[in-house]
């Protein structure tokens, strides 16, 4: 696995991680912010097709 598609994974679980604990603590602003920066990060992984439909544990 390349470097960016390593990193950009990283980022996507960030983001979706902090996006559920911004819902389970009802943070209006940070869930607004949060998927923002999530369906950017989906974007430019769609944009160079990374697949980022993968189990948490998968180490390719």
């Amino acid at each position: 696995m390349s470097e960016f598609v390593a990193e950009l994974r990283a980022r996507i679980d960030e983001a979706d991680a902090e996006l559920l604990r911004a819902r389970e603590v009802r943070d209006d602003h940070a869930v607004d912010a949060l998927t923002a920066r999530l369906e950017s990060l989906l974007r430019i992984a769609a944009q160079h097709d990374v697949d980022v439909r993968y189990p948490a544990n998968r180490t390719d």
